[in-house]
């Protein structure tokens, strides 16, 4: 073989390599962590992750350090976060679910509660009882905000989403049958600016739309595909909305629509070279969307050994096939 050829079959391997290569991850170890909930703050440039089996949270660097940042003992898991850049608030949905290492039968899917604590002294400031508006059981699992300061909040237990307006009062946002699973319901949901939530059912797979200034007027979204282990979302701009699948898909998609989320395509997703973890939620830093690779899966399994290492991946897109 010649130089020539031997050269240009090297850039081909190098190529391929570089194409079928992992996205990068910052990964970080805190044994038993089982994070589930990510958002980024860019004020400090860090990462904000919760705990399904501590409830705590903490703080996770460019390098990938992990340091806590919240504990309290009435925090049985933690989920969605959310950081509120205006009132220097990070707020978390607090629960205790499924795993928490310190559940008990006086909070076992019975509490819900909506907790902010201020950015710059890590002391909460906010804590609103949530599962006293709806009877039954209880998993606060997502949140998100609109343009006017009002927080929308899922409950995978409940099928209701919850709002809590900028002055704190908590109320019933949306209540519906469409909201229902046998187990796990509702679960991401994100807000557009063109007035109406769009939120997912885990168990069916299926996308609502649910109108701000109508919340009975609850559409489910046309789109050819289901997505069954259906996580956190959040919207690119009006037309596009990203959709975080796990439950042994471990992917993540764009969603395009045409006419407010009446209809929706998924115009890409990512590799399976990828390789995520149990991804749950994802957050958008320095102009990047990242996703946190929960492993959450593993503590079903009782033959497993409880990790200690986690990551928060970079997401790259490639045409959906």
């Amino acid at each position: 073989m010649n130089v020539a050829k031997y050269f240009l079959l090297s850039v081909v391997v190098l190529l391929n390599l570089s194409s079928n290569a992992q996205t990068p991850r910052i990964n970080f170890t805190l044994p038993g962590l089982y994070p589930e909930g990510l958002a980024y703050n860019p004020k400090n440039n860090l990462f904000y992750v919760s705990s399904e089996t501590t409830g705590s949270i903490g703080t996770v660097d460019q390098l990938g350090i992990y340091r806590p940042f919240y504990q309290n003992a009435t925090f049985k898991s933690s989920y969605g976060l959310k950081v509120d850049a205006k009132q220097n608030r990070l707020w978390a949905c607090v629960s205790d679910a499924t795993y928490s290492w310190f559940s008990d039968s006086t909070t076992y899917k019975k509490t819900g509660r909506l907790v902010a604590i201020d950015l710059g002294n890590g002391r909460k400031v906010a804590d609103i009882n949530l599962a006293k508006l709806y009877a039954g059981k209880h998993f606060l699992n997502d949140l998100t905000f609109d343009n006017a300061g009002n927080i929308y909040v899922t409950d995978s237990y409940s099928p209701v989403i919850y709002k809590v307006d900028a002055q704190g009062k908590a109320s019933i946002f949306a209540q519906s049958d469409l909201f229902g699973g046998e187990d796990i319901g509702l679960n991401g949901i994100a807000y557009n600016p063109q007035g109406f939530l769009v939120v997912n059912n885990d168990s069916q797979g299926a996308l609502y739309r649910v109108d701000i200034k109508d919340p009975k007027s609850i559409v489910k979204v046309n789109v050819d595909d289901l997505f069954p282990g259906a996580d956190g979302m959040l919207f690119s701009n009006d037309s596009t909305l990203v959709l975080i699948q796990n439950k042994s898909v471990d992917k993540v998609h764009q969603l395009i629509s045409p006419d407010g989320f009446k209809t929706a395509e998924v115009r890409m997703s990512t590799s399976s070279e990828d390789r995520f973890q149990q991804p749950s939620t994802g957050t958008t830093a320095n102009g990047q969307l990242y996703v946190l690779n929960s492993k959450v899966n593993e503590l079903s399994d009782p033959t497993k050994r409880p990790s200690k290492d986690f990551s928060i991946q970079l997401v790259e897109f490639k045409p959906a096939q």
